[in-house]
């Protein structure tokens, strides 16, 4: 894997959590519309920034770290310059591999999706990632190339967008519940929103890690 070329298209969350977790070893091409974004995270990794879809010529694997819409909007602008059998990597987690797939016949997709939140990995924090739509030759590529992203699994990509939800929807109403709680106590709104903000995520790691048979951190 030592000097592979790979394209990383988004310099946003997600880009920029990749840039920084693929390993060193590898020449990132990051690519945005938006520049000064390109070069700023280019910098930070020692890549090579380009705000051209033409920049993934020569690169065997494209990373698709764009939200869903604009994963179909750029695919037309750089499909003209993808080498042969370059490998398209779809993180966009609301679009579907196999839809790219149907509209884009001529490119070779995979699908690397995260159980996560960027920022909250950006920090330490690991997500699951979710292979799919994977020869084994490619899955063990994609394994050494977004390994530092926390643990990986194949499986049927569709269950990240469920995953994803089910944890809004319950922390959404677990913060509504605490919101309250906190507010009978006195707190101010800002104060609510301190607490929650340092509190929520350490003792929400202290559970995640738990064993379940042990009781409760208190």
């Amino acid at each position: 894997m030592g000097g592979q070329k790979v394209a990383i298209i988004g310099a946003g969350h997600l880009g920029t959590l990749l840039a920084n977790r693929i390993p060193a070893t590898c020449r990132k091409v990051i690519i945005s519309h938006h520049k000064a974004d390109a070069v700023a995270l280019a910098d930070e990794v020692g890549g090579l920034a380009s705000d051209q879809m033409s920049a993934v010529r020569g690169c065997p694997v494209i990373f698709l770290a764009v939200p869903g819409p604009v994963a179909a909007q750029v695919l037309p602008e750089f499909q003209p310059h993808l080498d042969d059998n370059a490998l398209v990597v779809n993180m966009a987690a609301d679009v579907m591999t196999d839809e790219l797939a149907e509209t884009f016949p001529q490119v070779r997709f995979a699908a690397v999706k995260v159980i996560g939140h960027a920022r909250e990995m950006a920090l330490g924090s690991p997500g699951v990632i979710v292979l799919d739509h994977v020869s084994d030759e490619d899955e063990a590529l994609l394994r050494e190339l977004v390994g530092g992203l926390g643990p990986i699994t194949r499986d049927d990509e569709s269950k990240v967008v469920m995953a994803n939800a089910a944890v809004a929807e319950v922390m959404g109403k677990a913060a509504s519940e605490l919101r309250g709680r906190l507010s009978a106590l006195g707190l101010d709104a800002e104060l609510i929103n301190a607490a929650i903000t340092t509190t929520g995520p350490g003792v929400l790691r202290s559970l995640a890690e738990a064993d379940p048979g042990q009781s409760r951190p208190e």
